[in-house]
């Protein structure tokens, strides 16, 4: 293969584009724009100047490009070549560092992979078909879900970086789903919290108190970072102060409205101006990863469990307590409840048992032709949210 430099006037003939040529036999050639250009007749030193330095850059990179076909560094292909076998592409244009392992998963799959071409894996119905045994991999082999989804997606990316150089078609394939059984969370149990509350951390004291309001409200760490002072709100009821948070978007209008518990308070620590925030955390999500990994260290913990498992401990505690799955969906802020369903599939969906819990929390008489469904509307929950304003 020879490489060339190829220019070509633009329509006012006065400039020459200058494009790398990339020529496989007489008739072949693959040719790729260095978007440069250069003055066909410069009149004066600027334009010399300016042809001097475009000459320089295209014969760098012609040197370049040569060095690198050279130690196999680059790989150019004859798109009009019909031989092109997909095992060869893949190789070439993974960019993952685990391309052997991906490869191993797909001769599983398919273990004449090695003998098509790339116009033949490429084609729907085989990528179909190919999908559907990847799916069913974790049976075969000892590996995560989470992995082998990683693995689907490196081999999608490369079909994709192949179809943006114009060597297959477009990849019209669907990702790998989770099974719906991995949706079961983890939580921290009493003996964990307490060697937790036991525990100082070394570094953002804030994260100690950020991490057991997240216990009692079920918030996110992106939340507790952003959450300020005039969030937290207060009303008196029945000869009794009430604590709410009230998150609302840039317009003001109200996005996530929820009540927590008076023990609640002592986490928050002493009140301040409206526009100030409560917590002091890191400003980057892996800094705050860090700083509650090396607190659990501390505190002698050592499982996988991470942050937001404290909304998941807040929402096993409320179902511990009420067996209600609907007030669950509630205090999490899920649009419907058959999001909590998929997300906690061990919790059980008993009606009765949540409108027992009304009726004891809210002092309801009971009442045999009452109507269930006038608590529900399309299977959302109604909301029990304080509408008295301060």
């Amino acid at each position: 293969m020879k490489i060339q430099i190829w220019k070509r006037k633009n329509k006012e003939k006065n400039k020459n584009h200058i494009y790398i040529r990339y020529r496989f036999n007489q008739k072949k050639a693959y040719v790729e724009s260095l978007n440069l250009w250069e003055w066909v007749s410069p009149v004066n030193q600027n334009e010399k100047k300016h042809n001097k330095e475009v000459k320089e850059s295209y014969l760098e990179t012609k040197r370049r490009k040569e060095d690198d076909l050279e130690n196999k560094r680059l790989t150019i292909y004859n798109k009009s070549e019909t031989k092109i076998y997909f095992k060869k592409v893949f190789f070439d244009l993974c960019y993952s560092n685990n391309a052997k392992s991906v490869y191993k998963l797909l001769l599983l799959c398919d273990k004449n992979i090695n003998t098509l071409r790339l116009n033949e894996v490429i084609r729907r119905k085989y990528l179909k078909s190919l999908k559907d045994k990847w799916e069913n991999l974790n049976e075969i082999v000892k590996t995560k879900e989470s992995t082998l989804i990683k693995y689907w997606e490196s081999f999608k990316s490369t079909l994709t970086k192949a179809h943006k150089g114009g060597l297959c078609e477009y990849p019209n394939i669907e990702n790998i789903k989770s099974k719906v059984e991995n949706y079961k969370k983890n939580y921290f149990s009493n003996k964990e919290l307490n060697k937790l509350y036991q525990t100082e951390p070394d570094s953002w004291k804030d994260i100690k108190k950020a991490f057991f309001f997240a216990c009692y409200t079920g918030l996110s760490i992106g939340e507790l970072y952003k959450l300020k002072w005039k969030n937290i709100k207060s009303i008196k009821k029945n000869g009794k102060k009430i604590y709410f948070y009230d998150i609302y978007s840039e317009s003001k209008e109200s996005i996530k409205q929820n009540s927590f518990p008076n023990k609640a308070i002592e986490y928050l620590g002493k009140g301040k101006k409206g526009d100030k925030k409560i917590f002091n955390l890191p400003d980057k999500i892996s800094n705050r990863s860090k700083a509650f990994k090396l607190w659990k260290k501390k505190a002698r913990i050592i499982n996988n469990k991470t942050f937001h498992d404290a909304r998941h401990t807040f929402a096993y505690k409320i179902y511990s307590k009420t067996k209600s799955i609907y007030l669950v969906a509630e205090k999490l802020g899920h649009k419907n409840v058959e999001i909590t369903k998929k997300y906690y599939t061990d919790m059980n969906n008993n009606l009765d048992q949540h409108i027992d819990y009304l009726e004891k929390s809210y002092n309801i008489e009971s009442n045999q032709n009452r109507k269930k469904k006038s608590i529900f509307k399309h299977g959302n929950l109604l909301s029990y949210k304080t509408k008295d304003k301060l």
